[in-house]
């Protein structure tokens, strides 16, 4: 975006990274949350499923804690590689834990940046190809430090804008999932013509 009215600003100023399970230290250890592993994170940026588990099963563990709203991404190659990346939306209880390979990244202010709009900053190919370059760790567990992130900087237009550029974006996501429906059930019917002659 190069918006003459959008401010260029690092993550960090405005970025809440990796929160604390001490938020949620006083919750009842019998409340249901999410519980979403790496592998019920698409390539294609949504969580596809969550478990139901007591808050005492997971908050000790070495699980990565997030609400609802915030972004995770994966760490650890190749999962970052990859793609695997969501907002945590519709969670139990608005709380979840999962993959101790996740960064989580919450908005501080959402009258300064729309946790949509961070999302589709940090989803992008550019992103993760530059994430690559600064992995750390041996072959086949190389993460990315979170200074990476803290560091990065965009130029953040004014809310209004970023409230547009979601709609267009989620316009065109719908069209595209409309059509990757209607190319499965062209594939279906090639599928069923063949065995028709076979």
């Amino acid at each position: 975006i190069n918006s003459i009215d959008a401010k260029r600003i690092e993550l960090k100023e405005i970025i809440i990274f990796n929160p604390s399970k001490r938020e949620i230290a006083d919750l009842d250890e019998e409340l249901e949350v999410s519980f979403i592993p790496m592998e019920y994170i698409s390539n294609d940026g949504y969580i596809q499923k969550q478990d139901k588990r007591k808050l005492k099963e997971l908050k000790k563990g070495s699980y990565t804690y997030f609400r609802e709203n915030d972004v995770i991404i994966a760490k650890i190659t190749p999962s970052m590689e990859n793609g695997k990346c969501a907002i945590a939306k519709n969670l139990y209880n608005n709380i979840a834990f999962g993959s101790s390979e996740f960064h989580v990244f919450r908005v501080k202010d959402e009258d300064v940046l729309n946790y949509k709009f961070l999302f589709y900053l940090l989803n992008r190919k550019e992103i993760r190809i530059e994430a690559q370059k600064v992995m750390t760790g041996s072959s086949g567990h190389k993460r990315v430090p979170i200074k990476f992130y803290e560091h990065l900087s965009f130029p953040i237009p004014p809310i209004e804008k970023q409230t547009q550029a979601i709609t267009q974006i989620e316009t065109l996501e719908a069209k595209i999932e409309k059509n990757n429906q209607t190319l499965q059930e062209l594939k279906n019917k090639k599928g069923e013509i063949l065995r028709r002659y076979l």
